[in-house]
């Protein structure tokens, strides 16, 4: 693995501390590209707080703890700063990371009466285009054509309750709305928002840079934020509103926020203890062609586990045995799966935040990428749900089949 010429004066060895950042990340997932790729940049990330903690006068205890769904983030600044997707990340100390770019993204899932027509979902996504729609006076932007997200339209196949509804619906959306300004303080991504920028702190760290807000401007951060997750539930439940009659609520959960101010989930559903209820369950939702399923959680994950899967010693040699243990995460999807690339070979460091990864592709040539994005990709099938299993993450009660997905953006005036 080349590296740079990165020592900085007064400071440990750079190589040696990447390490112990490598040795606080926790992935136990598929195993395929997608993960060694998240499990190649994660430490970058996790490294860069451990240093603001060091400077910050904090432990440098920083962690990070997979789900089965583990993969890359195709947002480029995100990953550029270190950070991969599909896991948990926490640290101690009284300041907000930035660079992660939590945004509320969720899923919102609900009963349905029985599976309406595809056109005339169709024309009420019409005339919620045309007419507009405000959650708190702010107008909502259409997104359920964007990127990856989408609503599903389900027909229940199997469940565990006698009464279960003939028909569900999943939306994953949030939208951007907040991210470069917001009435409720502040946009939510450093990147896009000038004012948030000027706040932060920026530490120069071996491996690059990262942006943090500390004390009352972390706190003040910390509660536009919410501010906004919380307006993203409002806004799912409201188009949905907008698309159906009769429908009940199953589960509004973010996938990507943040449950505290230095605890952060990307691509993957947290919850505490005391949440577990009968009645608790998570959308995992694969691919168009695959079932969708609501999970029932299980506290996770448990020794046992852990040990198996190589964590615990190396969770107890760091003190972070309390962040593994009981990390009570759930997939949220199947994740992305690079079918050309056979094996992440190593890390090519050309300088602080120039990282480029060797990857032997299946035809035996090698790629150095700074990026995945622009990547050909496919989404992962039951080996996510399979190794969930094999976790003891949670089991699924409820399977249904997608009867269509409703992804594109309906223009004013294309009525037949």
């Amino acid at each position: 693995m080349a590296r740079a010429n990165r020592k900085v004066a007064g400071m440990s060895d750079p190589d040696a501390l990447l390490e112990r950042a490598r040795e606080h990340c926790f992935l136990a997932g598929v195993g395929d590209v997608g993960e060694q790729l998240c499990a190649a940049n994660m430490p970058y990330g996790i490294a860069k707080i451990h240093e603001a903690q060091r400077q910050l006068g904090h432990p440098a205890d920083a962690t990070f703890v997979g789900a089965p769904d583990a993969t890359v983030t195709r947002n480029v600044k995100r990953w550029t700063q270190g950070f991969g997707y599909g896991g948990r990340i926490r640290w101690s100390g009284d300041f907000a990371v930035l660079d992660i770019k939590s945004n509320g993204c969720g899923m919102l899932v609900g009963t349905l009466p029985e599976v309406p027509e595809r056109e005339e979902l169709m024309e009420r996504a019409r005339t919620l285009v045309e007419d507009g729609l405000e959650v708190e006076g702010i107008p909502i932007e259409y997104d359920l054509d964007h990127g990856n997200h989408f609503l599903d339209v389900c027909e229940t196949t199997s469940s565990e309750e006698e009464d279960a509804p003939p028909a569900y619906f999943v939306m994953h959306s949030s939208g951007h709305e907040h991210r470069d300004s917001s009435p409720f303080g502040c946009g939510i991504y450093y990147d896009a928002d000038e004012s948030l920028a000027a706040r932060a702190r920026i530490i120069e760290t071996p491996w690059g840079t990262l942006s943090v807000l500390e004390g009352d401007d972390a706190r003040w951060w910390y509660d536009v934020y919410m501010r906004v997750q919380r307006w993203n539930h409002a806004r799912r439940a409201a188009i949905a509103d907008a698309l159906f009659d009769g429908w009940g609520e199953v589960i509004n959960a973010t996938h990507q926020g943040l449950t505290e101010m230095n605890a952060a989930h990307l691509g993957c559903y947290v919850f505490e203890d005391e949440e577990l209820t009968d009645e608790l369950v998570f959308p995992l939702t694969i691919s168009a062609d695959l079932p969708v399923y609501l999970v029932k959680p299980r506290a996770n994950l448990s020794e046992d586990i852990a040990e198996r899967a190589g964590f615990l010693e190396r969770a107890e040699k760091h003190g972070v045995k309390d962040r593994v243990l009981g990390a009570n995460l759930l997939p949220h999807g199947g994740g992305y799966r690079y079918p050309h690339f056979a094996e992440v070979e190593g890390v090519v460091e050309g300088g602080p935040d120039e990282r480029r990864f060797r990857i032997r592709r299946t035809d035996g040539e090698v790629d150095e990428l700074e990026h995945p994005r622009g990547q050909p990709y496919v989404y992962r099938g039951d080996e996510v749900l399979e190794r969930m299993r094999a976790l003891e993450l949670g089991e699924p009660v409820v399977e249904t089949s997608v009867r269509y997905v409703l992804r594109d953006k309906p223009m004013p005036g294309d009525r037949k």
